[in-house]
């Protein structure tokens, strides 16, 4: 009898620790440059400036996206799964990766706004994600 509820406790730490460490969506960090979370979904805004945003939101797929298109253009950045976009007016920039967690698939990407395509921003997008990668143990999933 003993053996048996020994058995069962050790089952249940097991399963309690599984539960724990799973991700949920909720409990991700976000990289100390952004403020807490926007009010309805999962906008992040910079402390102290207007750019960049950090965005995490739920993937919908018939949204097509990472596929150029007449508004975005899209191109792989060199770590593998994070890709570069770009509006065709050169408004709107970043990084964006595909990531799945509790079975549902998430964008994460980072935006910024300018009148012009710059590396730097391109470039400190890619950061801003790769550390958000980083700080989460997360592995962006193929699109």
């Amino acid at each position: 009898m003993i053996k048996r509820i020994s058995l069962i406790l050790i089952i249940l730490i097991f399963a309690t620790g599984f539960a724990c460490a799973s991700q949920n969506i909720n409990n991700l960090k976000i990289p100390s440059d952004f403020s807490e979370k926007k009010a309805d979904g999962y906008f992040f805004m910079p402390k102290a400036y207007d750019n960049p945003r950090f965005i995490i939101s739920e993937y919908n797929e018939s949204s097509h996206n990472f596929e150029n298109s007449s508004l975005y253009g899209f191109w792989p950045s060199e770590d593998e799964n994070i890709y570069f976009f770009s509006n065709h007016q050169a408004s709107d920039m970043g990084a964006v990766e595909l990531i799945e967690m509790d079975r549902k698939k998430y964008t994460v990407s980072v935006l910024y706004a300018s009148t012009l395509i710059d590396e730097d921003y391109l470039e400190d997008s890619l950061e801003y994600i790769k550390q958000f990668n980083t700080e989460n143990n997360i592995t962006p999933i193929s699109t």
